[in-house]
């Protein structure tokens, strides 16, 4: 399972700014059962109540878990314009650079299928409640990605 198009990152590959964009760690697309930093391909998928598209994929070959922080460059640079990455484990660093990036690392365990959380997310998506991770992604994006400072500053915070 390949996305069709290459692109430089997830970014280029977006059509719909209101989808989710949810990136798995996966061997083979089907299930999440890499590390974050040694992840050796990422599967990008447009998510939204009703449909999940791949929009998006990235091979990056074998990598040892061996706390090299160059491996995360590339991987870090494919994954720009995501919303979220499901990994089956990462580490702090990796873990910090994405927040930076405004991506919401999952860490998720036993390797489950890809369709599975895509379902999950959009049983989600279709709640009047999602996660509190969730509902803040869908407010960033329904607000037109105005950063967090921005809303701090609607708030009264002042530097």
């Amino acid at each position: 399972m390949k996305a069709e198009v290459a692109f430089e990152c997830v970014a280029d590959a977006i059509t719909n700014d209101q989808a989710l964009i949810v990136a798995f760690a996966s061997q083979e697309g089907d299930m999440v059962d890499q590390h974050f930093g040694s992840a050796q391909a990422f599967y990008v998928w447009a998510v939204t109540a009703d449909s999940a598209e791949l929009i998006a994929s990235q091979d990056f070959g074998y990598e040892k878990k061996d706390g090299n922080e160059d491996k995360l460059k590339p991987k870090m640079r494919f994954l720009v314009g995501a919303d979220v990455v499901y990994c089956g484990s990462i580490g702090g660093s990796a873990t910090r650079q994405l927040v930076t990036l405004g991506i919401n690392p999952i860490q998720v365990k036993g390797g489950p299928d890809v369709e599975e959380l895509l379902e999950d997310l959009q049983l989600q998506l279709n709640s009047e409640e999602p996660e509190f991770w969730l509902a803040n992604i869908i407010k960033r994006k329904r607000s037109g990605g105005e950063s967090r400072f921005d809303d701090m500053e609607g708030e009264g915070w002042d530097e």
